[in-house]
C-alpha cells in the first residue's frame, strides 16, 4: 500500500508524539539521575526534519554555532516539558552544549534517552551534548533533549519560550522556541 508524503509525515508526527509523552512521563517522574555517557550515534550528522515554524522563530546563530528547528511540545504535564532543536557547528574545533536556561522555568537540564537491557526507555541527565567541528547534533524525542522542570505558568500552543544555550567554547545562543501541539512535532 502506497502512503502519500503528507500521510507519512502525519504518521511520523504521531509516533514522535507517543515517544514525547512517554519521555515526559518518565523524566518528570524522576526518571534517572546521575550522568550517562553520551551515545555516539546521537551526535552524528542527520538532516533536520521539516516543520511549520515561523522563519524567525526556532533559529538563531552566534559565531560558529547555528540553532535551527527549536520547538517545545505543549507539555503533557503542567509542570514538566521538553525542548528539541538542531545544533550546527561550522567551526574547526569540536564544541559541546553544556548548559541551558529558559524563560519557562528556573530549571532546564540536558537529558538523554537510552534503552535499558529490559527494553525500557530510561532518561538521565548528561553533562554535555557533543557537537563535532563541521557537524550537527540533534536534540529530539528518544535521544538528547532539554528537560524543563518546575514550570509555574504552563505554556500553551502558540506561545514562545526563550531558550538560552551555553557551549563549552564560551558561546551563548538565545533562541525563541514556538510551543507546538505534540502531534505536530517536527
Amino acid at each position: 500500500m502506497a502512503v502519500s508524503p503528507a500521510a507519512g509525515r502525519r504518521l511520523l508526527a504521531a509516533a514522535a508524539a507517543c515517544l514525547t509523552a512517554a519521555a515526559l512521563s518518565a523524566c518528570g517522574a524522576g526518571g534517572g539521575s546521575g550522568a550517562a555517557a553520551p551515545s555516539p550515534a546521537a551526535s552524528t550528522a542527520r538532516p533536520a526534519a521539516g516543520g511549520d515554524a515561523q522563519p524567525d522563530k526556532g533559529s538563531a546563530a552566534r559565531g560558529d554555532i547555528q540553532i535551527s528547528g527549536a520547538w517545545m511540545p505543549e507539555p503533557a504535564r503542567p509542570d514538566v516539558g521538553a525542548a528539541y532543536l538542531t545544533i550546527r557547528n561550522s567551526g574547526e574545533e569540536d564544541d559541546a552544549l553544556v548548559g541551558a536556561a529558559t524563560t519557562a522555568s528556573q530549571t532546564a537540564e540536558i537529558h538523554t534517552t537510552k534503552t535499558a537491557d529490559s527494553g525500557a526507555s530510561v532518561m538521565s541527565e548528561v553533562e554535555e551534548v557533543p557537537v563535532p567541528a563541521g557537524g550537527t547534533a540533534r536534540l529530539e524525542p528518544g535521544g538528547y533533549h532539554l528537560m524543563i522542570m518546575g514550570i509555574s505558568d504552563t505554556p500553551a500552543v502558540g506561545d514562545t519560550v526563550t531558550l538560552t544555550l551555553e557551549f563549552a567554547g564560551g558561546t551563548e545562543v538565545e533562541v525563541d522556541a514556538p510551543v507546538l501541539e505534540r502531534a505536530q512535532g517536527r
